[in-house]
């Protein structure tokens, strides 16, 4: 395979809606193992640590994949009422199984999308959180999620993106932008031909693409909680050997 192909695609699978995300693994049960293999990864233990803070007893992830994350809270706390959803119902399906071989019962997933929240009542969940889920979210549809997620919630925490040099993130959607207008007619793909709009830059609240989605979550949440119960946590350099993660990655806490 050449350069350019293995280029072309790379941007591929950094452009890939939620629900191309899901169907590209559909019938891949290594996806899924992979995974839930990975639920003693350090950055889900740091992770679980600062949920487990909270003394939840009833939490829900968003993008929940194969339930990794969810694993560690429910050793933490097996009394609680975790629930996952997941765009993909084959990861949702294995992750159900291995939770029951696991002798893990407190624990649901579900198929469900960040988008898709209103079938949860008000404050139902003393937390609900996400982990590299967000950064698929485009700005169009990020502010609705957010206000959901609030609203169905004590406690949101996220592991995303955030823009700790805004200038440049700028910098970076630019060059992704104009780089996407030249590359147009080599990636042959109506999808990818509409996507210049998709990544004009934004505000950094909106969302700013550097790959995936980098955002100012305190400006995103400030705008409905006041600034004192927004707390972002920079990732320890260390906890993810990905130089995406190493740059934006961060903790973001909201109290409702």
């Amino acid at each position: 395979m050449n350069i350019d192909r293995r280029n072309t695609q790379k941007k591929q699978r950094s452009l890939l809606t939620d629900e191309e995300w899901a169907t590209r693994h559909l019938y891949e049960e290594s996806w899924a193992e992979n995974y839930w293999k990975s639920r003693d990864h350090p950055h889900r233990i740091f992770l679980a640590e600062k949920i487990c803070r909270f003394s939840p007893q009833s939490v829900l992830e968003i993008g929940c994949a194969s339930g990794p994350n969810l694993y560690q809270i429910a050793k933490r706390f097996p009394d609680a009422k975790i629930r996952g959803i997941d765009i993909n119902p084959m990861a949702v399906q294995k992750g159900n199984e291995w939770f029951q071989e696991e002798g893990i019962y407190n624990v649901k997933l579900e198929v469900g999308k960040a988008q898709e929240l209103s079938r949860f009542a008000d404050k139902c969940f003393d937390v609900v959180f996400t982990d590299a889920v967000l950064i698929y979210i485009p700005p169009e549809e990020i502010k609705n999620v957010a206000k959901e997620m609030l609203r169905i919630s004590r406690v949101i925490v996220l592991n995303e993106w955030y823009t700790f040099n805004k200038w440049l993130a700028f910098v970076l959607n630019i060059y992704c932008y104009f780089r996407m207008i030249a590359e147009k007619n080599l990636l042959q793909s109506c999808r990818f031909k509409g996507v210049n709009c998709t990544i004009r830059p934004r505000s950094p609240a909106m969302g700013l693409f550097v790959g995936h989605w980098v955002r100012d979550y305190r400006a995103l949440f400030g705008e409905f909680v006041p600034e004192e119960k927004i707390h972002i946590t920079k990732l320890p350099e260390k906890l993810w050997d990905d130089k995406g993660w190493q740059r934006w990655g961060a903790i973001a806490e909201v109290v409702t």
